[in-house]
């Protein structure tokens, strides 16, 4: 048997633990600090407490973003602490800049890479511009307060992240202004602070105490050498995952989403009708709003595949009749989708292909199918000879139009393929026809039919006519 060779990762990571080896997990914090962020950090910190991690270090490289998520952000970090009994370190890779220097105060260490920076963290609006001098001094009170409350005992920290967020606080340690190595002045009057790593790591006071990091290494391998000693512990690093990638990539083309999606609406507005800039500018704006919450989608495929699925086929019956296409990969999504759902796929697991894993799933299907088929055709014998059906269905096709004859069921009948004759609304895809006098309800059967365009029947039911334009 290949049962060892296929243990689950959380029992490898269990049994790891009956052993001296430490464990340390890395997360990793790119980019703009957004929605997809904060689901990238909660589930690495659960993965840690899974598996039963010694230390957790945060991999931070960041201009800086959101800070509404950057408070969450934070807030989760100081509850992991009631649940993860280790520290939690931030390794400043390159950048922690703006809300990234919140989210490393709020942790118990911060280590920096060579020729790192963290700083410059003044609170702005979403858009980056600078807020109302009112707001501004009640937001930095609030989050002066907060700084402090998660300092601990570190002495330095409250009052260099104070310098870093609000250019009226000049800093001062022991009375006197922190140098850099060629002896200017860290900070001047009215600016930010940004430290160096190297600034960062100087110690001050008696007893000596860093102003704000532990220390410089090379790589995160390096900081726990130092802590554990060389081979004596295990790094595990979180993998992001398909859907926390897409929120990442959303989130930073957010802007061109959201400006595209309400350009397609401008459009639409000043067009008559409803077409394609509308449909266009309604998708880019759910798509915008949707980035926030796409990160967490990993392990829900199938309701995505569904959903495109099911907008198919809308795409088909409203927008491009007949164009058959996007109706049946639309069908296959839905089914698919469907089929996936009843697989027994467990979280975290090897996946692989076989027949018996699909058989059961695939009866199940079939066996929907048929009811449903079964169903509808004894509804369709059944329902046409109830008083049910008389009010589902109108008596005639279309309502009497002022002006106008109906199109009755016996007045259709003088409708052949080929009659011609106009469009009295816009057909998109459905709208009226005007044929020797009398008006019917008709579907394009190809692309929009503006009002007013010569029109010719190639089909009809009880219902309406399916017309195309006549060039």
């Amino acid at each position: 048997m290949d049962s060892e060779e296929s243990q689950p990762e959380w029992l490898e990571t269990n049994s790891s633990t009956l052993t001296s080896e430490k464990i340390a997990f890395q997360i990793p914090i790119r980019d703009q600090i957004g929605s997809p962020i904060l689901d990238i950090l909660r589930r690495g910190l659960k993965n840690a407490i899974k598996a039963n991690a010694d230390i957790v270090v945060i991999d931070m490289d960041t201009p800086g973003g959101e800070l509404g998520v950057t408070l969450e952000i934070m807030q989760e970090i100081i509850e992991s602490f009631d649940r993860f009994d280790g520290p939690i370190i931030t390794y400043v890779n390159r950048e922690a800049i703006s809300a990234g220097a919140y989210i490393a105060i709020a942790t118990n260490e911060i280590a920096f890479a060579p020729f790192a920076q963290i700083g410059a963290a003044e609170a702005v609006s979403g858009g980056g511009a600078d807020i109302d001098s009112s707001m501004k001094r009640k937001l930095n009170s609030y989050l002066k307060a907060k700084i402090r409350s998660y300092t601990g005992k570190y002495r330095y920290r409250s009052r260099v992240m104070a310098s870093m967020m609000d250019s009226n606080e000049t800093l001062l340690i022991e009375g006197e202004r922190p140098l850099a190595a060629d002896g200017s002045v860290i900070q001047k009057e009215g600016e930010l602070l940004t430290l160096t790593a190297e600034e960062a790591i100087k110690g001050y006071g008696d007893p000596l105490q860093p102003l704000l990091g532990t220390g410089i290494y090379e790589s995160i391998d390096k900081l726990l050498d130092e802590k554990w000693g060389e081979g004596k512990y295990r790094l595990i690093k979180m993998e992001v995952n398909w859907a926390e990638n897409v929120g990442l990539w959303l989130n930073s083309v957010g802007p061109i989403i959201i400006g595209i999606g309400l350009l397609g609406l401008f459009i639409e507005f000043k067009t008559p009708g409803f077409g394609f800039f509308g449909v266009a500018g309604i998708i880019f704006v759910l798509i915008f709003f949707g980035s926030k919450y796409v990160s967490g989608l990993a392990g829900q495929e199938e309701i995505i595949f569904f959903l495109i699925g099911v907008s198919l086929v809308v795409i088909e019956l409203f927008l491009f009749p007949g164009l058959i296409f996007p109706a049946v990969l639309g069908t296959f999504m839905i089914f698919g989708s469907i089929l996936w759902a009843m697989v027994d796929i467990w979280p975290n697991s090897d996946f692989s292909w076989n027949i018996e894993l699909f058989r059961q799933p695939l009866l199940d299907l079939f066996l929907a199918i048929a009811i449903a088929l079964g169903l509808g055709l004894l509804l369709s014998r059944i329902l046409p000879h109830t008083s049910i059906w008389n009010q589902l269905i109108l008596a005639e096709t279309v309502g009497n139009l002022s002006g106008s004859k109906t199109n009755s069921i016996d007045s259709k009948e003088k409708i052949k393929n080929g009659s011609r004759g106009c469009s009295v609304s816009e057909l998109f895809p459905t709208g009226q026809v005007e044929i020797g006098g009398v008006r019917y309800d008709a579907r394009s059967s190809l692309g929009k039919i503006e009002r007013g365009a010569s029109v010719e029947v190639t089909g009809f039911n009880d219902y309406e006519l399916t017309v195309t334009k006549i060039n």
